[in-house]
Order: C-alpha cells, then structure tokens, then sequence
C-alpha cells in the first residue's frame, strides 16, 4: 500500500505542482505545531503581557493593529515611526538604556529591518534584567515590505540560534486562523 501511495504522490509532485506543495506545507506546518498552534501561541502572549503589570518593560515597535503600548509600564521605542504614543526613536542596535533597566522585552516585527538581528539582540539581553523575560516575533509567511527594508525571516529553529543566550520558554509559530500557514515565529524566552 505505501508503494501506491509513494507512486501517486510522486505523479502528484509532476502532473500538479502547486496541490504537491501544499501538501508539503501543510505536512511542515503539523510537525511545527505541536504545541496547539494559535490558541497556545495567544494563550502564552498573553499571559506573558498580564505577568508585566506593574514592572518595568520596554517594547521594540507597536504594531498597528495593537495601536497602542501594552500600559503605562512599557517604554515604546520605534526609530521610524512617529506616532504620538512612541516614547524614543533609538536605534535597537545601540539603546541608550542602563545595563539590566528592564524587567520585560518585546519585539514584535522589527527584527526583520534591521541589518544586523545578532547585535540588536545583544542590545535587548543587555537592557533586561536577569530574570527578564523577552518576546521576539517575526513575520514568516508575509510579503516582502520595506518599512525602510526587509532583511530576514527566521524559522523557530532559526530564532533558537539567534536566541541561544536565553533559556527558552516557549518558541513556535502563528497560524493565519483555521490554515496550516505559518504567518509568525516567535521565541519566548529568559535571560
């Protein structure tokens, strides 16, 4: 039976590309998502935002359908954007915070503009206190667009490296609802 299987799944990959990838991507997308895909992916952020209330954070960029800082606690940093809520526009490769000033770091799709990832995540495990907690996410399964560039996309296993000087929490994907796409990485971590 697995010979048939292997015979038609092989015609598949020739006569019909495209329904061969898909398959691919959702087979990749299942063996990613053992962790419960978006629901544990939601349930662990916010979590990890509720258990910032009353310290001191700092979050690299705030998306627009966020639109807001997290609360009064959370320092918002953005080099480029210029809304009223954005507290500095520093640079993430050299943040002129006191070594160890923040007890939590998030850094929602910013790292795939930056030049160099590495050195701006030395810069966040240099701000956070040992002990913080740290929130790094990236777009995946997203167009390119340049916010002023787009460099990088990062699997989980690929944000692992780049995260390895903290010990891991968590780290997976977000889902596009009710799909095996993969829009997001993320890695949550401990310093």
């Amino acid at each position: 039976m697995k010979s048939i299987l292997r015979y038609i799944y092989s015609k598949l990959r020739i006569l019909s590309p495209f329904v061969y990838y898909l398959i691919q991507y959702k087979r990749a997308a299942i063996k990613l998502d053992r962790t419960g895909g978006n629901v544990q992916y939601k349930k662990i952020f916010e979590e990890f935002i509720e258990s910032c209330e009353s310290k001191s954070c700092l979050q690299i960029g705030v998306k627009d359908n966020v639109g807001k800082k997290y609360g009064s606690n959370w320092v918002s940093v953005d080099k480029f954007d210029m809304r009223d809520f954005i507290d500095y526009h520093y640079d993430i490769h050299d943040l002129p915070f006191e070594n160890e000033s923040f007890d939590a770091v998030v850094c929602i799709s910013i790292l795939e503009h930056v030049p160099y990832p590495l050195k701006a995540i030395s810069e966040l495990k240099r701000v956070l206190k040992p002990g913080g907690k740290i929130w790094v996410q990236l777009p995946w399964l997203y167009p390119y667009h340049e916010a002023p560039k787009d460099y990088w996309r990062a699997s989980p296993d690929g944000l692992r490296i780049w995260m390895e000087d903290f010990k891991e929490i968590s780290c997976g994907i977000d889902l596009w609802d009710e799909t095996y796409f993969s829009i997001a990485t993320y890695f949550y971590g401990e310093k």
